[in-house]
C-alpha cells in the first residue's frame, strides 16, 4: 500500500475498507460487463447567475468582445449594453441607434451591431464611440457576422437580401429568388457565409442559405426545418442551427445533408445558438406559447439537456464567454415586463470524478489490458485530471490480485477534456491460471484538478476473470 493512500485513508479508514472488500467485493457475483450510471445531467449539475440592471430593456443578442467584456444589444432600450465577467454594467447610448438587434465582434477590435428599425449597421468602440453606417440597400437588417475576408456580412430581413460591409463602410449587396426573410448568418468552415431563412417568400420554405464571398447563393430546403433563427459552425465541422417554430436543432454538412434533433417536448421556440468550451451546442429555449424556458444543451452526437431555473426568463442570445461559461441575454424579467432584461451566466458546478471498473477474461499466455472505467458526475467546461496508481490491500481479502504475479503495478493521470464524462485508465495483466474464478485489481483514483473525488475512497475495482472453467 502506498504511503499516499496509507495517509489519504488512515487508520480507522483502513480498517473499514479492508471490511468492505472482504464483507462485500469477495461476495459479488461476477458481472458480464462493466457498468457505469446513465441518465441525462440534472439541472444542479449547473450553477445559473444573473444581472440585471435598469438599463436592461429587452436585451436581445450578446457577443464577446474584443477587451473581454460581453456586449448585447438592448432591442427596446435603443442601447449597446456592456457587461464584464465581474457583472459591471454600463450602457451606451446614440441617437443612431434604433432597435439594435444582433451584435458581433469585429475584424477592427470594434463591435458591430444590426439597427432593426433603422435600417442601418452600427460600430461601437470599446471606449463607446458610435458610428452608423446607412445605404439604400440595407432594410431591417438582422444577423451579422465577421466573415473570413475581414468584412461584416448581414442579413437584410426587409427586402430578402444579404449585406456586406467594410471596416471603412463600403457596403454591397446580394440578392437571389431563394432567399427569404433571412435572420441569423454565420462563417461557416469552408469559407463561405452560412444564414437561416426564418420566413417563407411563397417560393421557398424554410430553408438554410449559403453565399461566398464572392456573392454566389445556394439554397437547402428540407421539411425538419421550420422558422430557423440562428446558426453557428459547431465544432465537428458542420453548421448547427435552431428551428424556432420546430421545438429541433438541426445540423447540416457543408455538402447539405441535414439531420433534425428534437428536444423536450413543449420546448418549442429554440433562439441563439452557440458553441460552448466544453464542444457542445449551447441554446436558448425561448418558448412564449407554454411558459417553458430554459437554456438548451446538444453534444455533436445529438445528446439533449435542457437545464431550467427560476432567473431564465424568454431567453434569446447566447454565447461563450471568455472566462470559460456560457453568456445569455433575457428579454425580459418576467410576463408582462417588457421594459425590462437580464443578462444570465451558466456554467457547470464542480464535478466529481467516480471510479468504477472494469472486466478482463485472462488469456493462456502472455498479456492482456484491462481497461478501468472511470467518470465525471457531469460535463465540465474545463479539462479535468486525476492521478491514479494500483493498490495491494493488506489484510484484505485473498480475491485481490498480487502485484507482478497477476499483474504489472502501474499509474498515471486520466485526463478529461472538456465535454467528457468517460475516460478509461489501463493496466497490464499477466495471462496465467489464478487458481480461483476471479480476482480484483484495485486502483487508486486521487488528487484530481477542477473536480471533487467520489466512491469508495476514490477506488476502482477491475475483475480478472480465469481462464480456466
Amino acid at each position: 500500500m502506498s504511503k499516499l493512500f496509507r495517509k489519504t485513508l488512515g487508520h480507522r479508514g483502513r480498517r473499514r475498507l479492508v471490511w468492505v472488500i472482504t464483507t462485500f467485493l469477495a461476495a459479488l457475483i461476477l458481472p458480464t460487463a462493466a457498468a457505469s450510471p446513465a441518465g441525462a445531467a440534472s439541472s444542479g449539475d449547473v450553477i445559473v447567475s444573473n444581472y440585471t440592471d435598469s438599463t436592461m430593456v429587452a436585451p436581445r443578442l450578446i457577443t464577446t468582445g474584443p477587451d473581454g467584456a460581453l456586449w448585447f444589444t438592448n432591442i427596446l432600450g435603443n442601447s449597446i449594453g456592456r457587461i464584464t465577467t465581474s457583472g459591471t454594467v454600463t450602457n451606451y447610448t446614440d441617437a443612431s441607434i434604433n432597435s439594435p438587434f444582433a451584435i458581433t465582434a469585429g475584424p477592427d477590435g470594434a463591435v458591430w451591431f444590426t439597427n432593426y428599425l433603422g435600417n442601418s449597421i452600427g460600430r461601437i468602440s470599446t471606449s463607446g464611440a458610435v458610428t452608423n453606417y446607412t445605404d439604400p440597400s440595407i432594410a431591417t437588417p438582422a444577423g451579422i457576422t465577421t466573415g473570413p475576408d475581414g468584412a461584416l456580412w448581414f442579413t437584410n430581413d426587409g427586402n430578402q437580401s444579404i449585406g456586406r460591409i467594410t471596416a471603412a463602410g463600403v457596403v454591397a449587396n446580394y440578392t437571389d429568388p431563394s432567399i427569404s426573410g433571412p435572420v441569423g448568418i454565420a462563417a461557416g468552415p469552408d469559407g463561405a457565409l452560412w444564414f437561416t431563412n426564418y420566413g417563407s417568400n411563397g417560393t421557398v420554405g424554410h430553408s438554410i442559405g449559403r453565399i461566398t464571398t464572392a456573392g454566389t447563393i445556394s439554397n437547402y430546403a428540407d421539411g425538419s426545418i421550420t422558422a430557423p433563427f440562428a446558426i453557428t459552425a459547431g465544432p465537428d465541422g458542420s453548421l448547427w442551427f435552431t428551428n424556432s417554430n420546430g421545438g429541433s436543432v438541426g445540423r447540416m454538412t457543408t455538402s447539405g445533408s441535414i439531420t433534425n434533433f428534437a428536444t423536450e417536448p413543449g420546448l418549442d421556440g429554440q433562439r441563439g445558438i452557440a458553441v460552448g468550451p466544453d464542444g457542445a451546442l449551447w441554446f436558448a429555449d425561448y418558448n412564449g406559447f407554454t411558459g417553458q424556458y430554459g437554456i438548451g444543451r446538444i453534444t455533436t452526437n445529438g445528446t439533449f439537456t435542457n437545464y431550467a431555473d427560476p432567473s431564465v426568463f424568454e431567453p434569446d442570445g447566447i454565447t461563450a464567454g471568455p472566462d470559460g461559461a456560457l453568456w445569455f441575454a433575457d428579454d425580459q424579467l418576467t410576463a408582462g415586463a417588457p421594459n425590462s432584461g437580464s443578462i444570465g451566466r451558466i456554467t457547470f458546478a464542480t464535478p466529481t470524478v467516480v471510479p468504477y471498473g472494469g472486466v478482463v477474461t485472462e488469456g493462456a499466455t502472455g498479456t492482456s489490458e484491462l481497461d478501468l472505467t472511470v467518470t465525471l458526475s457531469h460535463p465540465s467546461m474545463q479539462t479535468v485530471t486525476a492521478q491514479w496508481n494500483t493498490v495491494f490491500i493488506t489484510g484484505a481479502s485473498n480475491v485481490q490480485a498480487v502485484p507482478n504475479t497477476d499483474y504489472t503495478p502501474t499509474g498515471g493521470t486520466v485526463t478529461f477534456p472538456p465535454g467528457a464524462t468517460t475516460e478509461t485508465v489501463p493496466v497490464t495483466v499477466v495471462n496465467h491460471d489464478l487458481g480461483m474464478p476471479y480476482k480484483l485489481v484495485i486502483a487508486s483514483f486521487h488528487n484530481p484538478t477542477n473536480a471533487g473525488m467520489g466512491g469508495y475512497w476514490g477506488l476502482a475495482f477491475g475483475f480478472l476473470v480465469n481462464n480456466s472453467p
